[in-house]
Parts: structure tokens; sequence; C-alpha cells
């Protein structure tokens, strides 16, 4: 193994989050202690620090003064729920980019974590520098995250079960669903299908209201967890 290029890039990895957070407002909401003395450690030299909490009560205390730029949690709190602290910090803030880390995987927390619209979702085991700075950048920059292995538990997952069938989505909605999910913007799908990008709007806007979805990542997400869609991250335009 080549230890030196491991400790470069992680190296590498720890300036790319300190320098998406300067001047940036962080909150970190953990029921262990030491994951967020490691993050306060790490970057909390370099962003605006917003706050800690280890409780769901105490996390909610501080965010009903402000809003942070980013809110990063575990699941779950002591005591508390990580997916519930989302939920209503999502109410007293609709637009606060939410990053949540699981300390189980299983495709029903996934799920639940998606309900509860968090922005970013990492697994505990085997998370890096790496993995956090894909996260942050995506949801920093208004999208969303998810640990290529979590992807694959919840394909695994619906490829497995018998799921009901699908929110009466047509033909042409899954189409657009699968290009928006392959990381296509409206233009790039109006000019691969041959259509209007108003076309792909208004395709879209009915796919998201079928779904409940806030909006099209979101939208996406939900449909690749009801096995309605695949996730091929190969395949980027």
């Amino acid at each position: 193994m080549d230890s030196g290029g491991f400790i470069e890039r992680q190296v590498q990895s720890r300036r790319e989050v300190m320098a998406m957070l300067e001047s940036r407002s962080l909150m970190v909401v953990s029921g262990r202690r030491l994951v967020i003395s490691l993050l306060t450690g790490v970057i909390a030299d370099r962003c605006q620090w917003f706050g800690s909490a280890t409780s769901e009560a105490e996390a909610l205390e501080l965010l009903s003064e402000r809003q942070p730029d980013l809110l990063f949690v575990t699941h779950p709190l002591r005591p508390g729920s990580g997916l519930e602290l989302v939920r209503r910090a999502k109410a007293l803030h609709p637009t606060l980019p939410c990053l949540l880390l699981l300390e189980e995987e299983s495709p029903p927390l996934v799920r639940a974590a998606l309900e509860v619209h968090c922005d970013g979702i990492c697994a505990d085991r085997g998370v890096g520098f790496g993995n956090l700075v894909a996260a942050t950048r995506a949801v920093l920059g208004g999208g969303f995250y998810m640990d290529p292995q979590l992807r694959d538990l919840l394909t695994q997952a619906s490829r497995t079960s018998h799921a009901p069938a699908g929110p009466g989505l047509s033909e042409r909605e899954q189409e657009l669903l699968e290009l928006v999910v392959r990381g296509y913007q409206n233009p790039q799908i109006a000019s691969r299908l041959h259509i209007s990008v108003e076309t792909v709007r208004s395709h879209l806007k009915s796919a998201f209201q079928k779904l409940g979805a806030a909006g099209r990542t979101q939208a996406a997400v939900m449909a690749v967890c009801q096995g309605l869609v695949s996730w091929h991250l190969d395949e980027l335009p």
C-alpha cells in the first residue's frame, strides 16, 4: 500500500473541506463527543463555529436562535433521533443544508433519511475525508449526496423486495428521471430527447408531484428507492 499517497490524499481532502467551509457557520450534533471533537479539531479554525450539541433538545434550542450554513448530524443521538432533528430543523429553516451520518446501515433508515429531506447521507462505517469532501461540496452547492454503499444497499433492497407499483409515472417521466439521476440538466435532457426545455420542466413538475418530492434531486432519489429507475453513477454525461 502506498501510505504516502494515502496520507497526501487525506491532507488534500482536509484542505478542500476547510476551503469550502471558510467563513461559513457550521453546527455539529452527535451523541458521540469524539465525533464533535474530531470535526471541531479539523475545521473549526477556518469556519465560523455555530455550536455543537449531543441531544435533539439542545440542538433545537440552538437552531431556534438562528440558521447555520450547514448542519452535521449523526443518528442516533443520546438522547433523541438525528432523523427527527433533521425533520424539525427543516421545519424551522426549510433551506438549511443537512448532512446526516448513519451509525447503522439499513434500507429503512436510509429511506427515513430521504423522507425527512436530508441533503446528504453518509455511512459511519468507512467514512473518510473523501466522502466528506464530496458530501460537503454537493450539499453546500444545493445538491444531494449519498454514499455509494448506501445507494447500492437501496438498489439491492428494491430488487429483492416486492415493491408496490409506482405512483403513476408515465414512460416519459421515468425516462426524464433516469437522466436526472445520471446528472443531466434540463437543457441537456431537452437536447438528448429532441424536446423543448419547457416540455422537460413540465414533465418533471408532474413527476415531482406524483412522487411528493420537493425538487429534482429528491424526486430522483425517491424513484431509485422505489425501484422506478436505476442509478448508474458511471454513466454521467
